[in-house]
């Protein structure tokens, strides 16, 4: 992974329940950790193994390693907040995470 690459600021996002006013659970979505990605959509066979698993799969942003990036959590590049679908440590050598993610609407 080459760091020219690395030109997407994001924040991974992870969820957190705080009580309002009425002592009623509120989920909220707080910054975990910013770091530099790159943001790339996806293209041939990683396009048509995305439809065929029934998961639309919107982009793949691929970044240093981080640990305790999990599925549960969110990534929010810009206006624009992506469910992390799959957090793959590439190769299990922790130097490089991959993350397939969905667009929220």
């Amino acid at each position: 992974m080459k760091s020219e690459k690395l030109r997407h600021k994001i924040d991974f996002l992870h969820k957190t329940t705080i009580k309002n006013e009425y002592g009623e659970p509120e989920d909220t979505w707080d910054i975990f950790i910013s770091t530099w990605a790159s943001k790339e959509p996806l293209l041939g066979n990683e396009y048509f193994n995305a439809l065929t698993a029934n998961t639309r799969v919107d982009a793949k942003f691929n970044c240093r390693y981080i640990p305790d990036i999990t599925n549960n959590m969110r990534i929010r590049h810009g206006d624009e907040v992506y469910e992390i679908l799959s957090a793959i440590n590439v190769k299990s050598l922790n130097r490089e995470l991959l993350c397939y993610c969905r667009l929220v609407e």
